[in-house]
């Protein structure tokens, strides 16, 4: 099995992602720290929640240069919804927060009165 490190963002649907990965053949094991962020083969970012709540968890855990110092050496990694977001520069949904400014991207809100689709997630 491939062990596949998912980040503790303390916001996160984490149950749901480690069945997940369970269920691709993976060995998921959880993960906060720095040094793990950078020198594991593969590692999930999640996010549920919101912008502010995900920027405030990885800050508090020293997380955020470690993702940034990842991605920027290209090593495996996938962010998940919020956690895609994260990784951005903003979100409309927390003015004022900065995202890690991996790339250059807004996260808007959907304008008032378009149909969006349920996917049945929940």
């Amino acid at each position: 099995m491939r062990e596949i490190a998912v980040i503790r963002t303390g916001t996160a649907n984490l149950a749901s992602v480690l069945a997940g990965l369970t269920r691709a053949k993976c060995d998921p094991v959880l993960i906060d720290d720095p040094a793990s962020v950078i020198s594991t083969d593969y590692v999930v970012l999640p996010g549920v929640g919101t912008f502010s709540a995900v920027i405030d968890e990885l800050t508090a855990l020293g997380l955020v240069e470690a993702i940034r110092q990842r991605i920027n050496e290209a090593k495996p990694t996938m962010a998940i919804c919020l956690g895609l977001q994260v990784l951005g520069s903003s979100s409309e949904e927390s003015p004022g927060t900065q995202g890690l400014s991996v790339f250059d991207a807004r996260a808007s809100l959907f304008d008032d009165g378009l149909r969006v689709p349920q996917l049945g997630w929940n």
